[in-house]
Parts: structure tokens; C-alpha cells; sequence
């Protein structure tokens, strides 16, 4: 659909400029009015589809992005209008993905649109979890608390893949080296050896024999081995982006011994996040579980938390509807019962994000403390097995000969 960019006045009698989508010039104008803002001046633009263009493909680091999100919460917190902070923003130098994205957010919010309306047409920019959570700061009126605690959470996220990144570092390049070796060896030692052992009729040890199955195996079927690797890893994908998939999916992430308690803990503290945020804002505890639902980026909680809606709304109490599903940490049911019956439900549920944050953080940090020696020792093992089976025939070859 073509954008036009546009110059007029809003209801208020401010003068508004920005980009529109719209069939033709009139319906622009015709979208406009409908939204308050009378425009002097309007024109097609090639904005919008460059900006969409940018961001296929390509995403904005959660570092910029969280660094965007500060400065935001703290313009708005000075008391700046969002329109205007968005625009200060724009003024810095920043990525052109970054930069199409806020001028296209800034036009849409200038037109009437919320923002986190807005930035959901932006996926490469702001992850859908994140629209969530904005769309919670908009209705409890705490947009810039909101904005810092995204953030926060992609502060954190930056973190987490920067100690990912660093312990992956080494042992990814012994992976390579290890793996060079492996190859030559299979591809011109091993020949080599088992040629001069064959035809002195030699029996081969073992691990020998079995290095030699291993390089025929490769050489015969390893094309279609790496083929089905493919196409299984892209029926996963396929198979996930469904609703029930995505469901399956997280269930089984969730299962898998010491991540699935890491991913969990992830989901929880957004949920805590988002909730307290909005109760503090002063909205019913079953309208915020409604937004919360939308905010936690997991299908299998946003359907618990379905559930728990209905319940609450019935009249049980919050922490007992948790607990009956069996997928809430206990530490978290345990803090809201505790606020539910001190009458400080909003501060326990910011207590129990933060410990779940900071068991998170330390998580990670052991393994990946563990990660590291883990797959040097493996290397080194499959090292060892690759020089054993080469060179026991060449003992035994001197063996014989003496």
C-alpha cells in the first residue's frame, strides 16, 4: 500500500507532520480526518517501503535496542510527550533499520495510532513480547516504568548472550581444529595406513576398524545424512510456527532438565513484571491478567493464564489458581499469597521477578562455566579415539618387524 507524507493541524490546533498508508491521496486525507488532524499539505512517499524493506532479514542488537528503550523511558518520564521523545531519539545516530522503524512509529502515534500498536508493526525492531508489555504500560499509565524495565529485560538478555558467546568462543574453535584434524586424518592418514596393514594381511585393532567404518559410512551416505538433518530441521521449524506446534514445542523445551527451569524462569518474571506493573497502575486484577496474558511470549503459560482468569474471576484466590496447574514456580505462588494476604500483592510480585532475574543470571553463569571444560574434554576425546586408531597399527607394524 503506497505512504504518503503529510503537514497539518490535529484537533488540539498543534501542527503534526508524518507518513500515512493509504490507498490514494483522498482516502489519505479521508484517514486523517478520521483520526482528527486536518492536513494542509500531503504527498506519496517511498518511507514506509523502504523501512519495511531494511528490516527483512535483519534485526536491531539488543543492546541498541535496549539503549533506545532508557533514553525513551527517560524522556518520558521528564515529562515529555511521546511524539516529541520519538523525535528526540530520531536526532541521534543510530542503525537505518532503527531509524526507519521510529519514524514510521512516530508517524503512525502522530496519526492517532497507540504505540504499542505501532511498534507491532515492527517485529525485526521490537519483539512481540516486548509490543506486550508496552501495550500494559499504555493502559496502567506507566509507559516510562515500563519502558525501563524492557529494558532492563533486554540489558539482561545482551548479558545472558554475551556469556553464551564468550563460553562458546573456545570451544567452537577446538571444535573446528579438531575437526580439520579429524578429516585429514580420515582423508589421507587412515587410507594410507590400512593400504600398508591390508596388504600385509594384517589383522586392525579395534578402534582402527572402526574409524574405517566410520570414514565409509561418511564417504557413502554423508551428502544424505546432512540432507535429512536439513530437511528434519526445517520440518521442526515448520511444525512449531503452527499454534499446536508452538505449544509442543514449548512443552518439551520445558522438560529438558535444567533449561526447560531456565526458560521457565525467563516466562515467570515477565509475568511478575508485567502484573505488578499494571495492579500498581490501579487496573482489576482480571483486566491485567488479560494484558499479562498477551505480555509473557509463551503460548502454554498465555493458556494457564487463561485459565487462572476464569477461575479469579469466579472468586478463587490468585496464588491458589496457580498453584492448581502445576507450572507456576512455587517460590512466585508462595510471594503472591504472601501479598495477597498482607494486602502488597504489586511489591511481592516485583520481589519474586527480581529473584527470579537474578536465578537466572546464575544459571547461566554455571553452565557457562561448565560448558567450556565439558567440550575441550570432548574434543580431546574424539581426538585421542582418531590418533589411537592411527597409530596402534603402525606399534604393531614395528612389532612385527622387530
Amino acid at each position: 500500500m503506497p505512504a504518503f507524507a503529510y503537514r497539518g493541524v490535529s484537533a488540539e490546533g498543534r501542527s503534526v507532520s508524518g507518513t500515512v498508508e493509504a490507498e490514494s491521496p483522498r482516502s489519505a486525507r479521508a484517514r486523517l480526518r478520521d483520526k482528527g488532524i486536518f492536513a494542509s499539505e500531503i504527498k506519496e512517499t517511498a518511507v514506509a517501503n523502504t523501512s519495511s524493506r531494511m528490516q527483512i532479514g535483519r534485526r536491531v542488537p539488543v543492546r541498541e535496542l535496549a539503549r533506545t528503550l532508557r533514553q525513551l523511558a527517560t524522556l518520558l518520564g521528564a515529562g515529555i510527550p511521546l511524539v516529541d521523545a520519538i523525535g528526540s531519539l530520531r536526532n541521534r545516530p543510530m542503525r537505518p533499520q532503527l531509524a526507519g522503524a521510529l519514524d514510521s512509529i512516530k508517524a503512525e502515534v502522530t496519526a492517532g495510532e497507540s504505540f504499542h500498536a505501532a511498534a507491532a508493526k515492527h517485529p525485526g525492531v521490537v519483539p512481540a513480547i516486548y509490543t506486550g508489555m508496552i501495550r500494559a504500560g499504555e493502559a496502567s499509565g506507566a509507559l516510562d516504568r515500563v519502558l525501563g524495565r524492557i529494558a532492563d529485560h533486554a540489558e539482561s538478555t545482551a548479558r545472558l548472550q554475551g556469556q553464551l558467546r564468550s563460553a562458546m568462543t573456545y570451544p567452537v574453535i577446538m571444535m573446528l581444529v579438531g575437526g580439520g584434524i579429524v578429516t585429514f586424518l580420515l582423508a589421507y592418514v587412515v587410507p594410507q595406513v590400512t593400504r600398508v596393514f591390508l596388504e600385509s594381511k594384517q589383522a586392525l585393532p579395534l578402534p582402527t576398524r572402526m574409524l574405517m567404518a566410520l570414514g565409509r559410512f561418511v564417504g557413502a551416505y554423508g551428502l544424505y545424512v546432512l540432507a535429512l538433518l536439513a530437511l528434519g530441521a526445517l520440518a521442526v521449524r515448520t511444525y512449531a510456527g503452527t499454534e499446536k506446534g508452538r505449544r509442543r514445542y514449548e512443552r518439551v523445551m520445558m522438560r529438558i532438565p535444567w533449561f526447560g527451569a531456565v526458560v521457565r524462569n525467563v516466562v515467570m518474571a515477565r509475568f511478575a513484571h508485567t502484573l505488578s506493573t499494571l495492579l500498581s497502575g490501579g487496573m482489576p486484577l482480571v483486566e491485567a491478567l488479560d494484558i499479562t496474558r498477551d505480555a509473557t511470549g509463551s503460548t502454554v503459560i498465555g493458556d494457564e493464564l487463561t485459565r487462572v482468569r476464569q477461575e479469579v474471576s469466579e472468586g478463587q484466590s490468585l496464588a491458589g489458581s496457580l498453584s492448581s496447574g502445576g507450572l507456576f514456580h512455587p517460590m512466585v505462588v508462595d510471594m503472591i499469597a504472601v501479598g495477597e494476604r498482607s494486602g502488597e500483592l504489586e511489591r511481592m510480585l516485583t520481589r519474586s521477578a527480581e529473584a527470579l532475574d537474578e536465578e537466572v543470571r546464575t544459571n547461566v553463569e554455571i553452565m557457562a562455566s561448565v560448558l567450556e571444560p565439558a567440550m575441550i574434554v570432548l574434543m580431546a576425546g574424539v581426538v585421542l579415539f582418531v590418533v589411537l586408531a592411527v597409530m596402534l597399527p603402525v606399534f604393531e607394524m614395528n612389532q612385527l618387524v622387530r
